[in-house]
């Protein structure tokens, strides 16, 4: 690695401890996925491999970590490859670390499961305020091996430690990429169903997605469509012990619907339930999901009207803890960045574009609606031309994808618009897309002020 790549390498990783509190420490995995989406990356994609960090490496990353914001391992965020923090050798002396200058600080750690023996669980729950995002996509054998290239022996001890976990009360969270077409969708029912049983706090269904060098056997054409992963979730009956999402959520609109209760939290014992609308929190009307959500996290009392079924219901309880209503809603919009684009929009007296990925647009458009901006802002749909095939989210997007949209939009508008917008999903904590192409190269290529927001 040259020293001018390693030293922004460096940077990357200190940016992403001090910006997310994310801890990288390994990019290496013992999962053989068959959605792995680092097999099917164009050439021309640059993510980073970290290899196995040092523990010494790893202590020195601390240094910018802050005890007020939960400590992330393992979730992938932005370039850097992350791998299955289980694997590294010190992985224990690095949570104690954590654990002894973090002592009240949540620790989130993601994981495929593979390394949940019992003696692993019991040095989790000892240390305490550890919680787990296991990534199991099935709950079978067959499905494992077909999924994520697991030998029997793997497969049952990932399930076993499932199992483990919930004896030991230590909470997680689960996911899986929805592969029906692969495996069947009674595999998907029933790994839903185990893990209602075994006590997650929430199941991530996500939308399969494949660029255009995906192998034939997974490739888009035979790939499950969203309409059929949202009919079958809402297939799940309302009383499931835990709320089940579907990721990326793709909504339309800004209803604050309840997308699922856990079974047993306040929000549940007040009679709530998956599809009733939050009308109002504590006298406080929403504008959307996000924002609801946000209203119903606080500790203390809560006085909330639902309309279930047509008809308006008052319902009250307390929440002993932040975010313990047990209420789960799909991700829409953040008001709060909604009205950030509102004060960049309002600044200047010509039209600003807002450059959005397939699954953004249509709310993005009916944010503009929502606040008086539609003569002023237009939303435009982005194809991602990059990685092709059935990939819509912002975050895979690149300058050339959003340079390719505008020369389009100009061609049939005939003029400049006065500033442009592109998600800051896009780019990492440098300003640089998966090409390593920096966001100011869209003023450059546009002659328009580009801001990621």
């Amino acid at each position: 690695m040259k020293k001018s790549h390693q030293a922004e390498v460096q940077k990357l990783i200190l940016n992403s401890a001090a910006e997310g509190n994310i801890l990288p420490i390994t990019s290496r995995c013992d999962s053989h996925c068959i959605f792995c989406s680092h097999k099917n990356n164009p050439p021309e994609i640059d993510v980073i491999s970290i290899g196995v960090r040092t523990l010494e490496e790893i202590t020195q990353t601390m240094n910018y970590l802050v005890p007020n914001q939960a400590i992330i391992i393992g979730e992938s965020a932005s370039s850097i490859i992350e791998g299955e923090p289980f694997t590294h050798p010190n992985f224990r002396e690095i949570l104690t670390i954590l654990h002894q200058r973090f002592p009240l600080t949540p620790i989130g750690i993601t994981t495929n499961g593979h390394h949940l023996s019992s003696d692993i669980v019991d040095f989790i729950g000892n240390l305490g305020n550890i919680s787990l995002n296991i990534s199991l996509n099935s709950a079978s054998l067959y499905g494992r091996k077909l999924l994520m290239g697991n030998t029997a022996e793997q497969a049952r001890k990932t399930i076993a430690g499932i199992k483990f976990l919930a004896s030991q009360g230590i909470a997680y969270n689960s996911s899986m990429v929805a592969m029906p077409h692969v495996t069947g969708w009674n595999d998907m029912k029933n790994t839903i169903q185990f893990l209602s049983e075994n006590k997650a706090s929430v199941i991530r269904v996500f939308m399969p997605a494949f660029s255009n060098k995906a192998l034939h056997n997974i490739s888009p054409e035979n790939a499950t469509s969203y309409e059929q992963l949202r009919e079958f979730i809402l297939s799940l009956s309302t009383e499931l012990a835990c709320p089940v999402l579907l990721e990326p959520s793709y909504v339309t609109d800004l209803t604050p619907v309840i997308s699922g209760v856990a079974k047993d939290s306040p929000a549940w014992l007040a009679g709530l339930r998956r599809g009733d609308v939050v009308c109002s929190i504590n006298q406080k009307k929403p504008r959307c999901r996000v924002e609801a959500w946000n209203m119903l996290v606080p500790q203390g009392p809560l006085q909330v009207v639902a309309l279930k079924n047509g008809q308006e219901q008052a319902v009250s309880w307390q929440n002993d803890f932040d975010g313990g209503s047990g209420i789960a809603m799909e991700y829409d919009f953040d008001m709060r960045r909604a009205e950030h684009i509102q004060q960049l929009v309002l600044r200047r007296p010509g039209k600003s574009l807002l450059l959005t990925s397939e699954f953004g647009h249509v709310v993005v458009q009916t944010v503009l609606a929502s606040l008086g901006l539609v003569s002023q802002a237009e939303a435009v749909l982005v194809k991602n031309l990059t990685f092709g095939g059935t990939i819509k989210a912002s975050g895979l997007l690149t300058v050339d994808d959003y340079y390719a949209a505008f020369k389009t939009w100009q061609v049939l508008h005939q003029e400049k618009p006065e500033q442009i917008f592109v998600p800051m999903e896009s780019f990492n904590s440098l300003g640089f897309d998966l090409k390593h192409k920096h966001f100011k190269q869209l003023t450059n290529l546009t002659g328009v002020p580009v801001l990621p927001t």
